[in-house]
């Protein structure tokens, strides 16, 4: 797979071959469950996990009648939920289209459970118990801040932060916020929007809490 930022498709224009095999290109491959495309938006993946969730969203609008609301419920966050947040800090920064996309397919999920057609996507969120999907993000990217400051997660993720010198405590030093050149390719990036999740938080009530638990 050739990976470009390029509006023109080049996969004409390189051949590769390895030992006299002819290599194909393809516009994505399959990793650990996710579909990364060659310009690495996850539109593809995206759409594969809406229409995944979707029909399970149809099972449970078909069952409305002879299920209870509660068990509706439990049955979305445990058979439906986990396709639209799998992996979801690896694709978080893609398009504001797949984004709205995404929140659609949770909305629709949850009029299905409650039969609900008039509340907003707030009130059904607040009736669910849950967040919308890009907070959810924001918050998982929070605790994975949390652990690369408490030593919690591999080195190939706590190598992408630096923290600041600094004379306070250490268990509440905030992290450097790299510089970029492109919007694109800096500031929608986790080595950026980590650092400034963690440096916004409170430095006497958040930062200082000694578990993950308890972040």
């Amino acid at each position: 797979m050739l990976i470009n930022n390029k509006q023109k498709d080049r996969r004409d224009e390189i051949n590769v071959n390895v030992q006299g095999n002819d290599i194909d290109s393809l516009n994505n491959v399959k990793l650990l469950g996710i579909t990364m495309d060659n310009k690495l938006n996850f539109s593809e993946h995206i759409n594969i996990t809406c229409k995944k969730a979707n029909q399970r969203i149809g099972v449970l609008t078909r069952l409305e009648n002879l299920v209870p609301t509660i068990a509706k419920l439990h049955l979305f966050k445990a058979a439906i939920l986990p396709y639209l947040t799998y992996c979801h800090l690896t694709w978080h920064f893609c398009r504001a289209s797949d984004k709205r996309k995404l929140e659609r397919t949770q909305e629709r999920g949850l009029r299905a459970v409650f039969r609900d057609s008039k509340s907003t996507y707030e009130q059904l969120l607040k009736k669910a118990n849950l967040k919308s999907l890009h907070e959810r993000r924001l918050h998982d990217i929070a605790c994975m801040m949390f652990k690369v400051r408490h030593h919690l997660c591999p080195p190939t993720v706590k190598n992408l932060f630096s923290l600041k010198s600094s004379t306070y405590s250490l268990r509440s030093a905030d992290f450097h916020i790299p510089r970029f050149n492109t919007v694109t390719y800096g500031k929608h990036s986790l080595r950026y929007i980590g650092p400034m999740l963690w440096n916004r938080l409170s430095t006497n009530l958040i930062k200082p809490l000694p578990s993950l638990q308890s972040f």
